[in-house]
């Protein structure tokens, strides 16, 4: 963790906005912060430091928790948009995920840029059932040819381009998959996964409930970000798919939740 330059002594007392601002460019910077270490580092009482988070949090730009805060997602852009955002790295996350998938297997893949790339790497003819809910997913799958596909339908989100709602959550409350990939919109070791969309954050905990194994390709960015809609704990994962350089708090979180972290190099 990169520690912003604070002299040793006879540091001058911040204004309010000026240790807020300095507090918001550390969440930025590191994802989140603990208020009573700040407290210790700024030279003011923890409540001030939680005062000043309550503002933050109030203004839209962070998440609090209890003794910190933590960065918070932006809106999410559409799926289209996201399908040239660092794509190599997600080809890189997409072949990793490869190896989980054996012969005979049902895969459920949620919508997702990431999801879509190990949908287009899926071997000639591969002896699988593929599940989703995303179109773009299912007719890489076909022209994959793999064994079987299943369009999971429902109402198409124009943004997310993938089935939500009643009818997609009844149609995956009867599947018994072998394996999920799950689509994460930001992940956070103590927010946990959470969705921006009240529907996708609801299918995603459906289908989390319904699979044998979960396991999740998360690009960088999404580390230590936190979205308005809640999904479920770090511990609702078997695997964490993401790049190297991640931090040892996720690798300790990781660790303690018995979710197996599988840290890629994708530079």
């Amino acid at each position: 963790m990169t520690i912003l330059s604070l002299p040793a002594t006879d540091m001058v007392e911040l204004t309010q906005p000026e240790r807020q601002q300095l507090l918001l460019e550390r969440i930025n910077q590191d994802g989140r912060i603990m208020a009573a270490r700040m407290a210790v580092e700024l030279r003011v009482s923890e409540d001030t430091i939680r005062r000043d988070l309550r503002d933050l949090a109030d203004a839209g730009l962070v998440q609090r928790f209890h003794g910190g805060a933590i960065r918070r997602a932006t809106t999410a852009a559409a799926f289209v948009e996201r399908l040239n955002d660092q794509p190599p790295a997600k080809d890189i996350l997409a072949a990793r995920g490869l190896t989980e998938i054996k012969p005979g297997m049902t895969v459920l893949l949620d919508q997702s840029t990431t999801l879509l790339a190990l949908a287009r790497k899926l071997p000639a003819g591969s002896d699988v059932t593929i599940l989703t809910p995303a179109p773009d997913i299912a007719l890489a799958a076909l022209d994959a040819g793999v064994r079987e596909v299943i369009q999971i339908g429902g109402r198409i989100d124009r943004s997310m381009r993938s089935a939500s709602g009643a009818a997609a959550l009844a149609a995956i409350g009867n599947l018994r998959p072998d394996l999920c990939f799950l689509g994460v919109c930001a992940l956070d070791t103590q927010a946990g996964i959470t969705a921006m969309d009240y529907d996708d954050a609801c299918l995603k905990r459906a289908m989390i409930e319904v699979s044998t194994r979960v396991v999740a390709l998360v690009t960088a960015e999404k580390l230590g970000a936190t979205s308005p809609h809640k999904v479920g704990p770090l511990s609702w994962l078997d695997r964490l798919v993401t790049p190297a350089g991640a931090g040892e708090a996720l690798t300790r979180s990781c660790r303690a939740a018995g979710v197996e972290l599988d840290l890629v190099e994708t530079a």
